[in-house]
């Protein structure tokens, strides 16, 4: 939250305020296909499934692998927060820009240390998430009313202007590329659990408007509070420079650390005492989100086990039901893109792009498992589904784009990866239907987004070629070309028996 809010001035000044009402408006949008799959087969890792019964084998894959390198990045993302805040006390953690070894050797250890409480079972691992939840709520409350009356300079939101220099455009950008969109991650989550809500047809849409609800304010009062704390002097630069909120290593406590020298008194020492609980805040809200995301990401790996994109072995329980390879695997392999990745931004730009290539992916899925398979029962149906499916698909595409280059190079290239995975896993399990035919676009499209993404606008970090807002109807455009193409590339028979994979799902899956 406090990374996001602080880096998301950078693109939106001021204006990062409407960032996070924009992005709550689009998760919505992209996650609520999850809800109408969760709801029609409650299995575990239903994310990296569905696309299986949509695409084929090919299809299936590439939308799974997208899943899984989201799935693997999410625990070190929160190990590498708790670390960059933990700098405000032991520098040597971090230089500034990126972690330093020491940095990266205590996010390994808060990696290790969770999966231990994981392997030690759920139930413990819930028990202490749900009490760090209570201590989290009531440090963002008193930080949201507390500083305010203390510190707070209105001017901000003017200075120079409250729409920053780069327009609209900057506000977009923001979404994607630094965080804002990342923090509503869990949102999803709801979606996910469609299948297991009772009532889900009344329940579900109260439960993801009370969700995003609560989500939203927090974060907009949040940035107001950062927005509003902000001293130029203190930071050394012209007002209106936001590149310098963003580079904070510990964002809400350096603020507020910045005005102690115009305070005298009781406004002094309250600072002082919110300085920390600051600190105390930013370290521990990631450990809990770390704790849940380890395990969640576990489910996912389930789920591509189940279909054969990885050896199943790695999707075997205990006799508890804990995913005991899956945990492993997902703390090992994300503690690995430390060291290409060693700063909380530069992780969490790059697992924005692969997470949205699976909604949007998904979201293309609606029509095609509704035509496939009519007759499985929905607790939940997404409205107007043919035209939440295409919207669905068109923003996905926009947000990729917002995520600026080169990390659309890096984040594509690495799902379109997947593909050789898949060539090896094909030929070694001796797959017979690939299922090229009905998924091929979708390396073309990933490819193509690449291509615009370079050619985009110079705000996007690209050639320039393409200037806002033609750049934004060009990549709209071409969304709705290839959601196009996905459904008429989409198979005539259905793919794989889905049927079977509801009626009798395994026993043994994990208890997440």
């Amino acid at each position: 939250m406090l990374f996001a809010a602080a880096y998301g001035t950078a693109y939106a000044g001021a204006a990062v305020i409407i960032s996070w009402l924009i992005a709550a408006v689009m998760i919505v949008i992209v996650t609520i296909p999850f809800a109408e799959f969760s709801s029609m087969a409650p299995r575990g890792g239903i994310s990296a499934r569905i696309s299986y019964y949509s695409y084929g084998t090919y299809g299936g894959f590439l939308s799974g692998w997208a899943l899984f390198l989201w799935a693997v990045m999410i625990p070190p993302i929160e190990a590498v927060a708790v670390s960059e805040y933990a700098a405000y006390y032991i520098p040597a953690l971090y230089n500034g820009t990126f972690l330093t070894p020491y940095g990266i050797g205590l996010s390994v250890l808060i990696t290790i240390a969770f999966v231990f409480i994981n392997l030690a079972g759920i139930s413990k691992l819930g028990k202490f998430n749900s009490a760090l939840t209570w201590v989290k709520i009531a440090s963002v409350v008193i930080l949201i009313v507390m500083v305010p009356l203390i510190i707070f300079h209105s001017s901000n939101f003017t200075v120079p202007s409250f729409i920053p220099s780069t327009g609209w455009k900057g506000i977009f950008i923001a979404i994607p590329a630094t965080g804002i969109l990342f923090s509503f991650g869990g949102y999803r989550q709801v979606a996910d659990m469609a299948g297991e809500i009772k009532n889900p047809k009344r329940n579900l849409p109260l439960a993801i408007g009370i969700t995003l609800a609560v989500q939203s304010v927090f974060y907009v009062l949040m940035s107001i509070v950062i927005v509003g704390s902000v001293n130029w002097s203190s930071l050394g630069v012209a007002p209106g420079d936001w590149s310098a909120v963003s580079s904070l290593s510990s964002p809400l406590a350096d603020l507020m650390k910045g005005n102690l020298a115009s305070l005298t008194g009781d406004p002094a020492i309250m600072i002082s005492g919110l300085i920390f609980l600051a600190l105390l805040f930013a370290i521990y809200s990631p450990l809990g989100t770390f704790g849940v995301y380890l395990t969640g990401s576990s489910r996912i790996i389930f789920g591509f086990s189940r279909e054969g994109a990885i050896p199943e072995s790695l999707g075997k329980t205990d006799k508890r039901g804990v995913p005991v390879y899956a945990i492993v695997l997902v703390a090992i392999v994300g503690d690995l893109f430390l060291i290409p990745l060693p700063s909380w931004e530069s992780l969490v730009n790059f697992v924005v792009v692969a997470a949205v290539v699976n909604f949007a992916l998904v979201a293309a899925s609606i029509p095609i498992i509704r035509k496939l398979h009519p007759n499985i029962e929905r607790s939940f149906k997404v409205p107007f589904f043919r035209a939440w499916s295409l919207i669905a698909f068109v923003v996905s595409s926009l947000l990729v784009y917002w995520a600026t280059y080169p990390t659309t190079l890096y984040a594509i290239t690495a799902t379109l990866v997947g593909s050789i995975v898949f060539l090896y896993q094909a030929y070694r399990a001796k797959w017979k239907n690939l299922g090229l035919r009905n998924s091929i676009w979708i390396p073309f499209y990933l490819i193509g987004l690449l291509f615009l993404s370079y050619i985009g606008s110079i705000a996007t970090g690209g050639l320039g070629i393409l200037h806002f807002p033609v750049d934004v109807l060009v990549v709209i455009v071409y969304g709705v070309v290839f959601w196009f193409i996905s459904q008429i590339m989409a198979p005539k028979a259905p793919v794989g028996d889905m049927e079977s994979l509801i009626a009798n799902a395994p026993k043994e899956e994990p208890l997440l």
